[in-house]
């Protein structure tokens, strides 16, 4: 059983984004493993009304406090939260890949990353790809253009080829002198 670095109370398990973590009934704050916190960021099941009410409701400000993780209760690295218009820091155990996040602060996290030009590119090919699988005779007509396309060279191969080439290069414009005693 873990206890809240916050409130010293047990917390919670609980399903967000389809993943398992641990939630604190009191401030809301969440355990994350590493890779989870990753994953969530990047799912868009929640809508960003839900994501914006979770994080209105639950955020209280930045514990500025040093917290011990709640695995191996070594103080935790305070980490800055790259989001606008925002000050935070995530705490984070790197001997225990945890990370802790005052209550809010995981849907602020996730809203950031939805908001970011990378997220917002990866949703509309995600988008694209679906009308094109929804429409048969275009998607008849894409599978026809790529099947025209020219085969594309492996790359390992190519690099390698290329390899050879440069020093093949080298050798004829700079000869080794071998000397001969």
């Amino acid at each position: 059983m873990r206890i809240c670095p916050i409130c010293n109370v047990p917390l919670e398990p609980e399903a967000y984004e389809g993943l398992q973590i641990l939630r604190c009934p009191q401030c809301a704050g969440h355990l994350v493993d590493c890779s989870r916190y990753e994953s969530i960021k990047r799912i868009p099941e929640k809508s960003r009304a839900e994501l914006e009410a979770e994080a209105q409701a639950g955020f209280q400000g930045d514990n500025a406090a040093s917290i011990r993780c709640p695995r191996c209760h070594v103080t935790m690295f305070k980490k800055p939260i790259p989001i606008p218009g925002y000050s935070l820091r995530l705490d984070l155990c790197y001997d225990c890949a945890l990370v802790w996040l005052d209550g809010g602060e995981l849907a602020l996290a996730q809203l950031a990353h939805q908001a970011s030009p990378a997220f917002q590119d990866i949703q509309e090919m995600k988008q694209r790809a679906a009308a094109l699988d929804a429409d048969p005779e275009r998607k008849a007509a894409f599978d026809e253009a790529c099947a025209k396309l020219p085969e594309a060279q492996d790359p390992f191969t190519a690099g390698l080829h290329e390899a050879i080439r440069n020093a093949f290069f080298q050798i004829a414009t700079h000869p080794m002198r071998i000397r001969i005693r």
